[in-house]
């Protein structure tokens, strides 16, 4: 009987190679995979090993079942959703720990500043009308009246979708989730609010004039505008947050 060290790096080498045959093409989706005597045989390892490693693979959704006749393992359909949640996953791992506000709005900036230029290139008029209806009208900000942050959240994700180049929301995605999940998000002030919706509008009206060099610019001065805030109200560094006067006026000032 194998030590149960020798176990766990038999079946995760079985699950490397059906990964990798899934990823080259060899079993495309929609594929049904050779049935459990078979690929025992073929991998020459016990049906135990082979069952663990099937259930790797779908617990990262790259395989699923289905019972009764025709049924079986298949490959999964590739889904943007179960993408973006993997990556989620992963990096809200390291976001604790490791990744600064700064790394990570490192990131978006690589992202959605061409992204916003593709989006002023491809953009219909459908995505026109559903990031008009994410824009937080400033009045309303400096009138207090409270911002959903999904909303807000929400501008970028449709302004990456109208690139045409669903890759890029993929990527991105998660990325927002972990920062509006690290954020103490009522902190932020009518300011940054205010602040936010008139960037978001000046982007809009790039986009919408069909206008790449000035929507990746406005993008970025906003992306960078982000980021003192941002670190401010951090809940990775509580004690910065319990500083006094941290959340009034210059909140977009320099460091």
């Amino acid at each position: 009987m194998s030590a149960p060290g020798s176990r766990r790096l038999e079946y995760e080498r079985v699950a490397d190679e059906l990964r990798t045959m899934i990823v080259t093409g060899e079993l495309r989706p929609g594929d049904r995979l050779p049935s459990e005597g078979e690929l025992t045989e073929r991998m020459a390892v016990s049906r135990g090993t082979l069952r663990e490693a099937l259930r790797v693979l779908s617990t990262q959704k790259l395989l699923t079942s289905a019972r009764g006749v025709g049924g079986g393992t298949f490959v999964a359909e590739p889904s943007t959703d179960d993408v973006a949640d993997y990556l989620q996953t992963s990096i809200s791992l390291l976001s604790r720990s490791r990744l600064s506000v700064g790394q990570l709005l490192q990131v978006r900036t690589m992202i959605e500043v061409p992204g916003a230029g593709l989006a002023a290139r491809h953009r219909s008029e459908a995505d026109l009308d559903r990031l008009a209806a994410t824009v937080v009208v400033a009045g309303d900000a400096a009138d207090g009246k409270e911002v959903d942050w999904s909303t807000n959240s929400r501008f970028h994700v449709l302004l990456l979708q109208a690139t045409e180049n669903p890759l890029l929301e993929v990527v991105a995605r998660p990325i927002f989730t972990v920062m509006r999940d690290r954020f103490l998000r009522d902190r932020a002030g009518a300011d940054f609010w205010r602040r936010v919706a008139d960037e978001h509008a000046e982007i809009l009206e790039h986009v919408r004039d069909g206008n790449p060099a000035a929507a990746s610019r406005a993008m970025r001065v906003h992306l960078t505008a982000l980021r003192d805030t941002y670190t401010r109200i951090d809940v990775s560094d509580l004690d910065a947050i319990a500083g006094d006067g941290i959340y009034g006026d210059g909140i977009y000032g320099d460091d």
